[in-house]
């Protein structure tokens, strides 16, 4: 994520909203200005770094519990009678 801080002191500004922009967008990060003074989007970039990361994390996860599954197959499930024994398979018996 790319931060354009202190956006009060707007008259100080060498980097305008468009080049930050731009420049996020040629390295795949979200943009966002903020301004402590004002309390302008602290809590918007705070909210929208949280939920990034979570959802990384998750996706992660999700991912190497898919891993996980194709290593391991499970238990197998057998539709074979025995002598005398219902047709009803072994995992449902």
């Amino acid at each position: 994520m790319l931060v354009g801080n202190k956006s009060d002191l707007r008259h100080l500004r060498t980097v305008t909203s468009d080049e930050a922009q731009g420049f996020a967008d040629i390295h795949n990060l979200a943009f966002i200005e903020t301004s402590a003074l004002d309390d302008y989007g602290v809590d918007t970039a705070f909210k929208r770094i949280l939920t990034d990361i979570y959802k990384n994390f998750h996706m992660k996860q999700v991912a190497a519990d898919d891993k996980a599954a194709a290593a391991s197959p499970g238990p197998k499930i057998s539709l074979s009678s025995k002598s005398g024994a219902s047709s009803t398979p072994s995992c449902c018996a």
